[in-house]
C-alpha cells in the first residue's frame, strides 16, 4: 500500500508496531559489502497494514516475503544495521532508546536507512567510511534522552519521488505519545547535510 507522512503520524496515534509473525523467510541478514567492519544488512521485508482499534485505525509493519512494500530495520549489537530502499518506498525501525537513525543516499542514488548502535562501549557510526565511498548523509537523529521508561522511539522514512519525510515517534503501549521529530528532506535525490563526526 502507499502511505503519506501525514497518515503515518495520524495512524501512529492509535497504533504503531512491527511484528515478524514468525515469518523468518522474510528476514534478510548479511554482512554489508560496503562496510564489512561495522555494517550489517539486517531487516524484514514487510507489508504495511491498517489495523482497526477502539480509537481508530493504526499502522502495522508485518513481515511479508512476497507482498511487501516496506522494510523494517533490526537492531544489531555493536553494529550498524542497514536496509536499502531499492524496491520499497518506506523504511522503518523501532526499539530506539539511545541509538541513532540515519538516512543516506549511496553513490548510485539509492536511499539507505540505518540503525546505528551507540553505547558506552562502542559507537558503530559509519559516517566517515560512507562519505569516503561517495555516500551522502540526508538525515540523522540521536535518540538519546528522547524516550522515557517503558517507551521506544519508532522511526518511519517515507521516500517520495521528490521529497523524503522522516517521522520519529515516541511509542508506549503500541501508541504514539509524542511526535519527537518530523523532518522533510527536500529533493532527497540531490540534497545533503554535513556529515557527523565518527566517534573514536
Amino acid at each position: 500500500m502507499d502511505i503519506t507522512s501525514d497518515q503515518v503520524v495520524q495512524l501512529g496515534k492509535n497504533l504503531l508496531f512491527f511484528n515478524n509473525g514468525g515469518k523468518n523467510a522474510a528476514w534478510m541478514t548479511k554482512t554489508s559489502a560496503a562496510f564489512p567492519e561495522k555494517g550489517v544488512e539486517d531487516y524484514y521485508l514487510c507489508g504495511m497494514t491498517l489495523v482497526d482499534t477502539a480509537s481508530g485505525q493504526g499502522l502495522g509493519f508485518k513481515a511479508e516475503q512476497t507482498n511487501f512494500d516496506s522494510k523494517y530495520i533490526n537492531f544489531q549489537d555493536q553494529k550498524t544495521s542497514m536496509a536499502c530502499a531499492d524496491n520499497v518506498k518506506v523504511l522503518a525501525s523501532g526499539g530506539f532508546s539511545g541509538c541513532i537513525f540515519q538516512l543516506w543516499r549511496d553513490e548510485k542514488g539509492l536511499a539507505w536507512g540505518t540503525h546505528v548502535y551507540k553505547g558506552v562501549d562502542v559507537n558503530a557510526d559509519i559516517s566517515l567510511a560512507a562519505k569516503a565511498k561517495g555516500w551522502t548523509l540526508l538525515y540523522s537523529i540521536d535518540t538519546a534522552g528522547k524516550g522515557k521508561d517503558g517507551s521506544e522511539i519508532f522511526v518511519v522514512a517515507v521516500l517520495g519521488p521528490k521529497n523524503a519525510d522522516i517521522i520519529s515517534q515516541r511509542v508506549k503501549g503500541g501508541k504514539c505519545e509524542k511526535l519527537v521529530d518530523w523532518y522533510t528532506v527536500y529533493d532527497w535525490k540531490t540534497a545533503s547535510i554535513p556529515g557527523i563526526v565518527e566517534a573514536s
